[in-house]
Parts: structure tokens; sequence; C-alpha cells
């Protein structure tokens, strides 16, 4: 049986992904040193026995790390010396490894991984209203995720891509790309440049229902041209925007954006990004 190893498992995400591989029948062993965490793994009534750091990742398969981005490191560098010849670690965001936070070790294999969260085209597509409005990908609504070999053997791979497609179920493909591709969609595409113009359609919203603009009307307005808008410009439909909002487009993009708006993808702003994530210079 594969034995693994939930650093950090008593916050959410810790919680999310120990439920269906616990109902996958894998060996689980729980840390979790906060006070709260502990709490919320006590809440859960399923007699959970937690265990300390060193004690559980003695023969384990797969150790995650299931921690703040901004800490991992420090958690990294007291666990990775400590792990047995031939543990497999998996990192549930790039960041830490991207920044080059985490020591390797030859004779240990690192994974990286991170969900897709339900697409949207995808998301509407699903049978039930319950799965329809699984936005963050719970286990009811299809993901895929992304998948990454950073460093050490390479023969636990398979292993250890099953054990991620197990907790991110269901999903629905399972990508295999770069550390360095992974860093590209998450901070620069997801987390900087989507986040970033979605906040900014949230705050331009706000602004005209201050300028006296009815609330619902503004609301109802922005959600079905955000819909429209993706579809169009995303191909989901064989169809175009208009002159006008094309003219619009153009005139405008100036004030919103910069020029070189895409220097976010250069490697040297992803670095200074991720190990921002990642501690800064502390």
């Amino acid at each position: 049986m594969t034995v693994i190893t939930i650093l950090g498992a008593g916050g959410n995400m810790g919680r999310r992904i120990a439920a269906p591989l616990r109902e996958r029948g894998f060996e689980l062993r729980y840390v979790e040193p906060g006070e709260s965490g502990r709490l919320r793994l006590e809440s859960l009534g399923l007699g959970i026995q937690l265990a300390s750091a060193e004690d559980a990742v003695v023969g384990s398969d797969v150790v995650i790390f299931a921690v703040p981005d901004a800490i991992v490191r420090h958690v990294a560098a007291d666990i990775v010396p400590k792990l047995g010849v031939g543990t497999s670690v998996l990192f549930l965001d790039p960041a830490a490894i991207a920044a080059g936070r985490i020591a390797p070790r030859p004779d240990v294999s690192c994974f990286v991984t991170h969900p897709t969260h339900p697409p949207l085209y995808s998301l509407l597509a699903e049978p039930r209203a319950e799965q329809r409005a699984d936005y963050w990908g719970g286990g009811l609504a299809q993901q895929a995720v992304v998948f990454a070999h950073a460093w050490g053997p390479e023969e636990p791979t398979a292993l250890v891509e099953r054990v991620v497609i197990e907790m991110f179920a269901p999903v629905s493909a399972a990508h295999r790309i770069t550390v360095e591709q992974m860093a590209m969609l998450e901070p620069a595409l997801s987390e900087t440049l989507t986040n970033g113009c979605i906040a900014l359609i949230r705050e331009g919203l706000d602004r005209v229902i201050a300028a006296g603009v009815p609330e619902a009307a503004a609301h109802d307005f922005c959600m079905g041209h955000l819909q429209i808008g993706i579809a169009l410009l995303f191909g989901q439909l064989d169809w175009k925007l208009s002159d006008g909002a094309q003219l619009a487009l153009a005139k405008a993009r100036g004030q919103i954006v910069r020029d070189d708006w895409y220097r976010i993808f250069e490697p040297e702003a992803i670095l200074e990004s991720v190990r921002a994530i990642t501690g800064g210079d502390d």
C-alpha cells in the first residue's frame, strides 16, 4: 500500500486532498502543528491520529507539502534532509521550486502539481447544479491538472501522477509540463494577468454603480458581457466582436494596459514574483 504523509493536513488544501486519498485506500499520515488546524481535523469526527513530521515521514512513499507558500521553504529545509532514500516529495504550487528555495537531494524525487480548477465552459456542461457550482474544484466538477518532475530519480513519476489524479478527482487530463512552464501559468498568467484584469473589471463595475447606475442592472450587464466576451475572444462562437466593440477596445487599450505588459512572462519577472511569494529576502 502506498504511504502518503500530508504536511499541513489541517489547512484548507490539506483537508481537501486528504478526503479523496482516504476514500481511495491510501495509507495517510497527518502532520499538523497548528492548534486551529488540529481542531479542524478533530471536528471531522474521523478519529484522525496526528503524528510528528519526523515520525510520519519514516517509510512514506510520498510526502505532500500542503503548507503556505510563505513558509514552505522553511518546512522543506527541516523535512527534506530527514527523508529516506527513494522518497518522493510533492509540492502543490511551483513557486518554491521555481524560486530555487528547496535544496535538491539526488536520492529524493521532487514533483510539482497544481489543479486548473474547473474550466468555464466545461463547468457549464456539467449535468448537475451542484457540479456547475463547483467553481474551485471540490471533487464534483471535472478539472485538469498540470504536473512536473523537478529533480531526482524519475522512476516514481507514474505513482506520484496517480496520487495527483486521485486527490484532485475527477480529473479530465493530466498535462506534463516543466516547473518553469508551470510558473508561467501560475503566478504569471493566472494570478498576475488574469486576476489583475478581473479585479480591474470589478473595480469598473463598482465605479459605474457609484456613478448612479442601478446595481442590479450594472451587475447583470457586466456578467452577461463577461460571458459573451470570453466566448467570442476564445473562439467558443463562430462570430466576432462588432466593429464598434473592436474600435472601443483599440482606442482604450493604451489607457488600460502598458505596451510592455507581456514582460510579466520574462524569466526575471517570474523569478522576482515567485521569490516574493515564497518569503522575499527574509
